[in-house]
């Protein structure tokens, strides 16, 4: 029975979020809402707007279970900061060493800034908000309310392949010009997302890894994006271009449909799993 009710809060949590999100769609044009197009400020207000429709749906279903929000992987507490940093450096290492092999083989070069002087730290500064959101957004929606109630109907980890098979989908159905390097790199993105989640009980980490890996990435790398027809996104930071087989470097997805990203992946829950053993986190849980 537990888990029909657990099940039945997760299918809620879906009905309502896609409910208002649809009221929302109507009303937005209404008000001139920035629509959903790959600049700065299109991102930045419809990434911390999705994140603040989920965040309410399900402040909504906590306040009717009675249940804690920060139940939903965003407790407060003293390690918040920090937790978040090293997501972010854990994002944007192996950003910076998937172009390494890259340069070495002649499959992309480096022409210096794209943009220079009051450009770049403006644009530095808003992009990085922009992919805050991001973090913010996508990690709640797949990993948060959704993850913890799907967990209770159905356990941890048959929950999160579900979930992260879905954002993978969603980025193959809806993104053009996608392959399956892409959406599998994404979905294999979202179960290594949901570890961190297991492994440090929250979602800062993840939420800084997100955030950094896709500022590196589409920011400061410059990498084409296929949600901008292929080109590199307005405002990016360093000139680097691209020019090996995509299997390589991506194409116009970028280099999370490189092959070399399945090796990235191995590399990060392999580390990821020394530096945040299963064992340390049974104590701490434990300890709570």
């Amino acid at each position: 029975m537990q888990r029909l009710r657990a099940l039945g809060r997760f299918g809620l949590f879906v009905f309502l979020y896609w409910l208002v999100g649809e009221g929302l769609n109507r009303l937005l044009p209404l008000i001139h809402f920035p629509d959903r197009a790959f600049t700065w400020n299109a991102i930045l207000a419809n990434e911390f707007l999705d994140f603040a429709l989920a965040a309410f749906v399900a402040a909504i279903l906590a306040l009717i279970f009675r249940e804690r929000f920060s139940s939903y992987g965003l407790p407060l507490h003293a390690d918040v900061g920090r937790l978040m940093l090293k997501g972010a450096l854990w994002g944007f290492v192996p950003s910076l060493l998937i172009l390494i092999p890259l340069f070495a083989v002649g499959a992309c070069s480096f022409h210096g800034l794209a943009v220079h002087g009051g450009q770049l730290i403006f644009y530095a500064i808003v992009w990085a908000a922009g992919m805050l959101g991001v973090g913010f957004a996508e990690e709640f929606l797949f990993r948060g309310y959704a993850q913890k109630t799907l967990a209770e109907a159905i356990s941890f980890w048959p929950a999160a392949i579900f979930l992260s098979a879905l954002f993978g989908f969603i980025h193959f159905f809806f993104k053009p010009q996608e392959d399956w390097i892409d959406p599998t790199s994404v979905a294999l993105y979202g179960i290594f997302w949901c570890l961190t989640l297991r492994r440090t009980g929250s979602l800062w980490f993840a939420i800084g890894f997100h955030a950094a890996s896709d500022y590196a990435d589409i920011i400061v790398f410059g990498e084409p994006n296929t949600g901008n027809q292929g080109q590199p996104v307005p405002g990016h930071l360093l000139d680097i271009r691209y020019h090996g087989p995509d299997w390589l470097t991506g194409g116009p997805r970028g280099t999370e449909a490189s092959l070399l990203v399945f090796v990235v992946l191995g590399g990060l829950f392999y580390f990821f799993n020394r530096a945040y053993p299963a064992k340390k986190l049974d104590a701490s849980a434990a300890e709570r």
